[in-house]
């Protein structure tokens, strides 16, 4: 007789058959990294087409090269032979964001707890807090670097909690301190809290990267709201922002991060494709691939 949780086990399965980053899907297994996509914009207040993030960026994904020339080797490969596996998606019917960062608990938290890196992709920014909630139960202590244009500190808006608006509020829930990069928007209310928050540090598009590092402890969950990075280079945003951190910028950073803290799980969210073009969900392939390189294999980094 099947358990509740073998159901589930084999429902995700099949939905995760036909989902691959770059031409590999390994089995669960044999896998060290685990991509969980979560396909839910229930929250978003400017453009739609969150929803359909997670599978551009899968699909745009074959035509990332597994070299990668900075690390010197194939991340999918040489380190994953079998490549990552992609989990069976959540969120997709959900319209209550509450339930839908509930199963994205569930879901990381089977992934820290079998000795996994997770990623999550979106989707809006609301789902990040329940990835994050997982892994700190791993990693107590652990810090946060959010990457964004907008702070995202609301306790509440329009009525909800758990709103992409509060998606920085919620994280800090579970997070020891951290810090923001590229932000270019907030609320009165946004400004307060960091007023009174001084474990949270807050900075534009203009940063010293040895203080973004003060601010972050050991361990480290990376959130990057797309948004963060300037709308010239990625477009395919909900809401999109003037300015913004460059592809060179935000690559720098992330890779200063790695080289000397420990990252321990990350999220790309708010990759709304345009139709008619695919830079953006090429953009935010070639993202989630180098930062997995960079976190899970950070002495390459510290050889060059």
């Amino acid at each position: 007789m099947l358990t509740q949780e073998s159901n589930l086990n084999s429902a995700q399965a099949k939905k995760s058959m036909d989902l691959h980053f770059l031409e590999r899907n390994a089995a669960f297994e044999a896998a060290g990294v685990c991509v969980l996509p979560v396909p839910y914009e229930g929250t978003v207040c400017f453009r739609g087409g969150a929803e359909k993030g997670p599978e551009a960026l899968l699909n745009a994904s074959v035509e990332v090269e597994e070299y990668d020339i900075e690390l010197g080797f194939e991340t999918i490969g040489e380190g994953f032979p079998e490549g990552f596996h992609v989990m069976g998606p959540v969120g997709r019917e959900e319209k209550d964001p509450e339930k839908v960062v509930g199963e994205v608990y569930g879901s990381v938290s089977k992934i820290v707890g079998a000795g996994k890196f997770p990623i999550a992709i979106g989707g809006e920014h609301s789902i990040s807090s329940g990835a994050l909630n997982a892994v700190a139960e791993k990693f107590p202590g652990v810090s946060v670097l959010q990457i964004d244009a907008h702070a995202d500190l609301r306790d509440s808006f329009e009525g909800g909690r758990h709103s992409h608006a509060c998606a920085m509020r919620r994280m800090m829930d579970y997070a020891k301190g951290g810090a923001q990069v590229g932000v270019r928007s907030m609320s009165a209310e946004c400004a307060d809290y960091l007023g009174k928050n001084p474990e949270l540090k807050s900075w534009g598009s203009e940063f010293e990267i040895g203080e973004v590092l003060d601010a972050l402890g050991e361990s480290v969950y990376v959130s990057i709201d797309l948004d963060g990075f300037d709308p010239s280079e990625m477009p395919g945003v909900g809401t999109p922002c003037p300015g913004g951190l460059s592809w060179k910028q935000g690559m720098g950073l992330l890779r200063e991060v790695a080289k000397n803290k420990k990252i321990v799980g990350f999220d790309v969210v708010e990759l709304a494709p345009i139709e008619g073009e695919v830079v953006s969900e090429l953009f935010a392939a070639n993202l989630l691939y180098k930062l997995a390189g960079y976190s899970v294999f950070p002495e390459r980094l510290r050889q060059v």
